[in-house]
């Protein structure tokens, strides 16, 4: 059964600082597949998170051309997808996505749809709309999907005093 969360924030900025607090709780292996459409801001919760793991200065960019972006220097490493372009996941195998996908740092993985069955089944699924009514806010319904997403999610409750949803 998944487990679901869902809140909204309000700029930019909001949406840093809420990827920041998941990157507090995330543990060698974890791996957040954000989903939404194009501008829904699935980036910006990556620079977030990368800052939150301990790199505050780095530019972070989304992988498009490269397929991953590998930030190794902070509390632990983050491995950021970008699937975009992918023709197919076979185009995945080919880089050794696996490896960093359940290994010793954290994947996060834009565009998941199109990683097919590489992508493993315990994961947290984080959705992004924009709000049509209030062109900087963001809804976010986070679903945990697996007992070590469903670990990350109470520890992010926990971390932020919240409550669930779902």
């Amino acid at each position: 059964m998944a487990d679901t969360l869902e809140t909204t924030t309000d700029s930019e900025r909001a949406t840093e600082a809420l990827a920041a607090a998941w990157a507090s709780v995330a543990r060698p292996g974890s791996v957040l597949l954000l989903q939404g459409i194009l501008g829904a801001g699935k980036t910006v919760f990556a620079r977030g998170f990368v800052r939150g793991m301990g790199q505050p200065g780095l530019v972070v960019t989304s992988p498009t051309f490269t397929l991953m972006n590998p930030y190794p220097d902070g509390r632990l490493p983050v491995y950021h997808f970008d699937l975009y372009r992918l023709g197919d996941s076979g185009e995945l195998s080919a880089i050794g996505a696996e490896e960093f996908l359940d290994g010793a740092g954290v994947a996060l993985v834009e565009w998941p749809q199109r990683g097919g069955d590489l992508l493993p089944p315990d994961h947290l699924l984080i959705d992004m709309d924009p709000v049509p009514e209030h062109p900087r806010r963001r809804r976010l319904r986070m679903t945990a999907m697996g007992p070590r997403s469903r670990e990350m999610l109470d520890a992010f409750r926990r971390t932020m005093g919240a409550t669930s949803r779902g």
